[in-house]
């Protein structure tokens, strides 16, 4: 026994298809905002940050990390994870429109906590 399918859905099937050909590449994101040194040297101080990031690759435009190379975050639906360069340790963490991003170095010891947005 044969079901039809209905026009609608092969209309919207094939839609689908097409759209994920087509679409384009992850765009760049520029993220910046403030974070505060939660502990060790400078403790309560505010420090700055920005980064790009294009297809899950991070890109760091100011901070302590400005003149390392690029890495890449796992893809995922959001930019969550955990990589470590020259002794420090940047987490990030995505939450709707808001990105959390710690720094962990030990030498000298510090934890910094960043808040950043996407810029426009």
């Amino acid at each position: 026994m044969k079901f039809p399918i209905p026009r609608l859905h092969i209309m919207l099937t094939t839609a689908s298809l097409l759209w994920g050909l087509s679409s384009p590449a992850f765009a760049q994101q520029i993220w910046s905002g403030t974070g505060k040194i939660v502990s060790g040297a400078g403790e309560g101080g505010t420090v700055e940050l920005s980064l790009s990031i294009i297809d899950y690759n991070v890109q760091f435009l100011s901070g302590p990390s400005k003149n390392e190379p690029p890495f890449q975050l796992n893809k995922s639906t959001d930019l969550n994870g955990t990589v470590t360069m020259n002794a420090v340790t940047w987490e990030f963490v995505q939450t709707g429109n808001e990105l959390g991003v710690s720094l962990s170095q030990n030498n000298p010891y510090r934890i910094i906590r960043y808040r950043l947005f996407p810029k426009p």
